[in-house]
């Protein structure tokens, strides 16, 4: 790999980490401000059964389209405003299943551009869209962040 090859991915790998960190800063901030509101609730899942079991995929706070393995779901969502974002991870190796599974999903874009997949689609009169990276701290892991906005 030549130097020029090498920058290039160095630079991208740094704007997927400066997104993260800056997703995850205004994650916790957005947690911290809807403790005083109360019509912003957060919730913590173990795993994707969990959060199906306590209601959270019927009610449209956790996306449907999540990847099997997913674990250490989070959560915050306003009531008011009807939005929403979370965090979870996932097994690397559910990627791809994963990306066709989305790609099932009548109206979902899947894109791909490095090792950053984006996924869109609607449900009922809501907007998801998710970013899926790998896990700078475990090599055979995946992140994955979402955000939920009413369609108007």
């Amino acid at each position: 790999m030549n130097k020029a090859t090498r920058d290039k991915f160095l630079s991208i790998g740094g704007l997927i980490l400066l997104a993260l960190g800056t997703f995850i800063i205004a994650f916790i901030a957005f947690k911290a401000i809807g403790s005083l509101d109360p019509d912003i609730q957060s919730s913590y899942y173990a795993n994707l059964p969990a959060a199906r079991l306590a209601g959270e995929i019927e009610r449209g706070w956790v996306p449907e389209l999540l990847p099997s393995g997913s674990t250490d779901i989070s959560e915050t969502h306003n009531l008011d405003a009807n939005t929403g974002t979370g965090t979870f991870k996932f097994p690397s190796a559910d990627l791809d299943a994963f990306k066709a599974q989305a790609r099932q999903v009548a109206g979902a874009e899947v894109k791909e551009v490095s090792t950053i997949t984006y996924v869109v689609y609607s449900r009922d009169s809501s907007r998801f869209e998710l970013v899926l990276t790998p896990d700078p701290q475990k090599a055979d892991a995946m992140v994955g962040v979402w955000g939920m906005k009413p369609i108007r």
